[in-house]
């Protein structure tokens, strides 16, 4: 049995970063950048009215001049014609490129259109106006060439308009990996099916799956396999052309925990077996290198809060490594221990627990009622898993702890 940190070097000497790769826009979410995103636009692309209403010369307003002659009316999409003179307004839309001389809008609620013989006029409901009131300069949220997203960044939802934004059709990125899931045990039943005695539904597979497919990864799930050496052995060789194989079930000590033996004699070379974690001690990592390509083996163990925390801790780890990630380190949060809580063990222990948000000048943590590594109720309300240090004991409230966020 080895430390977490350990386990942690260990992963990062054998897993190699996949090679760089192109991917369009609408394809990148969950990719690393392999290089930096540069603008090929300023944002705002010219000075701009933030709001539907008048374009003005502040000196104008605020020299008591509050009924102005409407020169254009300019939309999103079109270009002014008229530059201001003092006594001039221009009727303008949201977004629309301000007029030459303009400072201000005006909010078309804080005016009344009337019409004359000589044209219409705007009656400007105000007495004083600031210059650069709901107005955006050109270029004042980004600048030609400028960085907008780093290499090593994780391309988010988010980010993609803003790529859009700057031009950035296909985006250097690393290849994706490919994640094939396998639950092994002969209690498994579909999660279709009523469990009969002995049974349980296979909740681990398609946890698994959603895990993985956060990080935006294509996932096969293959379905469960009992514990028979020549059908495990075929489906753990069909996850084996999977740039990663998660495997739940079989990695302890009984009698039919048969996956580290089959790993081993498919050439799945062992790095770590068992870490001083709670839960989740039983994990198995090991690679497979065939033909110069590199597969990525994780034995998790059965019971489904386990295999969760195996996967946050290790898997993630792994994903994010192969992803072109400069640290692949966990995110986690510090803050304060909201209630006293007890735990027993000489392992550290990941205990599933939520934020508080009734202080918002520091970051508090609950741990919930949780019943052991089978008990996935808990998870329910769970927001991540605070750490506690192992050989302790009773934890009360202020304690500094760690917390670890699902996302």
């Amino acid at each position: 049995m080895i430390p977490i940190e350990q386990a942690f070097q260990l992963i990062d000497e054998h897993v190699t970063r996949l090679p760089p790769t192109r991917l369009p826009l609408a394809s990148s979410v969950g990719s690393v950048l392999a290089n930096d995103i540069h603008s090929d636009v300023n944002s705002p692309p010219h000075d701009k009215s933030m709001m539907d209403g008048f374009a003005v010369m502040s000196d104008d307003v605020n020299d008591g001049k509050n009924n102005l002659s409407i020169v254009e009316t300019i939309i999103a999409g079109d270009w002014p014609q008229h530059a201001l003179e003092s006594g001039q307004a221009s009727r303008i839309m949201t977004g629309a490129p301000l007029p030459k001389n303009a400072d201000a809008v005006v909010m078309v609620e804080q005016t009344e259109v009337e019409s004359t013989d000589s044209g219409q006029r705007v009656k400007l409901l105000i007495d004083s106006i600031a210059p650069e009131k709901n107005i955006l300069r050109q270029g004042v949220n980004f600048q030609t060439g400028q960085t907008v997203l780093s290499r090593g960044h994780i391309v988010r939802a988010t980010d993609i308009g803003l790529m859009a934004e700057v031009g950035a059709g296909d985006i250097p990125t690393r290849e994706k990996p490919t994640v094939a899931v396998l639950p092994t045990g002969n209690e498994l039943v579909d999660h279709h099916s009523k469990p009969l005695r002995g049974q349980i539904r296979n909740s681990n597979g398609p946890m698994l799956v959603a895990l993985a497919q956060q990080f935006g990864l294509e996932v096969t799930d293959l379905g469960s396999s009992v514990d028979d050496p020549g059908q495990l052995a075929d489906m753990i060789s069909a996850g084996l052309k999977h740039d990663v194989l998660l495997l739940s079930g079989g990695v302890s000590a009984g009698t039919m925990d048969l996956v580290p033996g089959i790993l081993k004699d498919l050439g799945v070379v062992e790095v770590f077996h068992k870490v001083a974690v709670k839960p989740g001690k039983p994990i198995w990592f090991g690679v497979n290198n065939c033909e110069g390509k590199k597969r990525y083996v994780f034995g998790l163990p059965g019971n489904p809060v386990s295999s969760l925390v195996g996967f946050h801790l290790f898997v993630r780890r792994t994903l994010e490594k192969l992803l072109g990630s400069q640290t692949a380190q966990i995110p986690s949060e510090y803050g304060e221990l909201h209630t006293q809580h007890q735990t027993r063990g000489n392992r550290p222990t990941f205990w599933p627990a939520k934020r508080i948000t009734n202080d918002q000048t520091v970051r508090r943590f609950e741990p919930l009622v949780w019943r052991g590594s089978s008990d996935l109720f808990a998870l329910a309300e769970a927001q991540g898993l605070i750490r506690f240090q192992e050989n302790s004991t009773v934890h009360p409230a202020g304690e500094k702890v760690e917390f670890f966020p699902f996302t």
